[in-house]
């Protein structure tokens, strides 16, 4: 490796996700996926050993979400540059991935040239959440969001789809993704996925939270 070299950590919760960077990443001549992680708290334990040069990393994962991770990591290595990765991107995405000690957010939909490049920018130190988000920018929507910050709660009731709903009341109940799988008569990844976007939409930190919401919000529901 040369001193230009770019040693990233991946961390996300869906292997065939990881297997999709790993494909698009393995051709550049100065960037190395040196690890992978599965979710917030296996990531901790690899950048300690890895001492990467990025982060790129999931916002929503069970065990431990990637932006409460990053916020611990951070405790350790204040310096420590972090690439966000989610399925939603918006401007309270920015805002949480920027409070959380990131320095960039991208979406999971993005081209191949586009990754690249925001790993290359982060790596030399500065942002990057797209080509319509400057320094500017940035600035004004922590600026928005600390003065909004109460009030900046996505309604459930108002977000959630259909299928989403049910996969809340099932889990309120108890049932494993597989029991929900089951009832719902689709797979397991499938249900894994609605329950990771569920999450995003309600912004619930850890698997935990999603747990203790779906109780409450199952109360005397009935599927």
């Amino acid at each position: 490796m040369q001193e230009n070299d770019i040693r990233v950590l991946l961390c996300d919760d869906h292997t065939l996700f990881r297997s999709g960077v790993l494909s698009l990443l393995k051709d550049e001549p100065d960037i190395y996926v040196v690890g992978e992680a599965e979710n917030g708290k296996d990531m901790l334990g690899k950048f300690d050993l890895l001492k990467p040069d990025i982060l790129l990393i999931d916002i929503s994962m069970p065990v431990l979400s990637g932006t409460d991770a990053v916020k611990i990591l951070k405790k350790t290595y204040p310096r420590a540059k972090v690439l966000f990765l989610s399925m939603f991107f918006d401007e309270q995405y920015v805002y949480h991935t920027l409070k959380a000690g990131g320095s960039g957010l991208v979406e999971k939909t993005i081209s191949k040239g586009e990754l690249i490049y925001a790993i290359r920018t982060v790596f030399r130190g500065k942002n990057y959440f797209g080509p319509l988000y400057d320094e500017v920018k940035l600035k004004e929507i922590v600026a928005k969001y600390q003065f909004q910050k109460l009030h900046i709660k996505i309604n459930p009731q108002d977000e959630l789809t259909k299928t989403e709903e049910k996969i809340v009341l099932f889990v309120g109940e108890g049932l494993t993704s597989a029991d929900i799988a089951e009832k719902m008569n689709i797979s397991k990844r499938t249900v894994d996925f609605h329950r990771s976007v569920i999450m995003h939409k309600l912004n619930l930190p850890s698997l935990p939270a999603f747990i203790k919401y779906s109780v409450n919000y199952s109360g005397g529901r009935k599927i």
